[in-house]
């Protein structure tokens, strides 16, 4: 695993470099290899869950791997890196379904809505002809979010509790992006986005 990790962080450095000195050959290389090195890591790992788990993580970290490339394209390609992660997310849901089915965590789902509806609130204002994406990606991630809440507290295992981190970390990636996209980018903008959102998607690896 260290040997994935170091190549991981050095590829993601390189990104964040690319991004902050505007140097299109690293933005473009190394984010798609980055999310790359993370799906051969799933690939080569034995399935603790299932085979079915692990298929459905792999796919859903492909499909994160082609939001990534929408979204850095030269021509803006928001709405379709939404929909690329929109179907991440149903193939995550799907893959903590697996083991134990769909979770009716009634707890945690009302802070969970009090967030989103905050989130909603302050973004969609911002959002303009992206008001049905938006308000369509934030229920499914919310949803992702309390599925893996509800599944680490019924299983209890390394698999549900790297998922919850991960699920936890993805929207705070996300939260990051929206507000960077609708309000103001900070200089750490990048690094504090991209930093989250790979540690995510390799927690939801090693979930596997």
């Amino acid at each position: 695993m260290a040997y994935f990790v170091t190549i991981l962080t050095i590829s993601a450095l390189l990104y964040v470099l690319g991004d902050f000195f505007k140097n299109n050959f690293l933005r473009y290389t190394f984010k798609p290899l980055s999310t790359v090195i993370i799906i051969l890591y799933t690939v080569f790992q034995y399935p603790e869950v299932s085979e079915l788990y692990k298929y459905l993580i792999i796919a859903a970290l492909i499909f994160s791997l082609a939001g990534d490339i929408f979204i850095m394209l030269p021509h803006d390609k928001f709405v379709q890196g939404i929909a690329a992660f929109f179907i991440a997310h149903m193939l995550f849901i799907l893959a903590f379904v697996t083991d134990i089915g769909l979770s009716f965590n009634w707890i945690w789902l009302i802070p969970l809505l009090i967030y989103a509806i905050i989130f909603l609130k302050l973004i969609l204002p911002k959002t303009g002809k992206l008001k049905i994406p938006v308000l369509v990606y934030t229920i499914v991630i919310v949803s992702f979010l309390w599925q893996a809440i509800g599944r680490n507290g019924i299983a209890m295992s390394d698999s549900s509790k790297y998922a919850l981190f991960g699920a936890i970390l993805f929207v705070a990636s996300d939260s990051i992006l929206a507000y960077t996209r609708f309000f103001k980018e900070y200089k750490i903008s990048s690094f504090l986005i991209h930093s989250t959102y790979w540690a995510a998607l390799f927690c939801l690896s090693l979930s596997v």
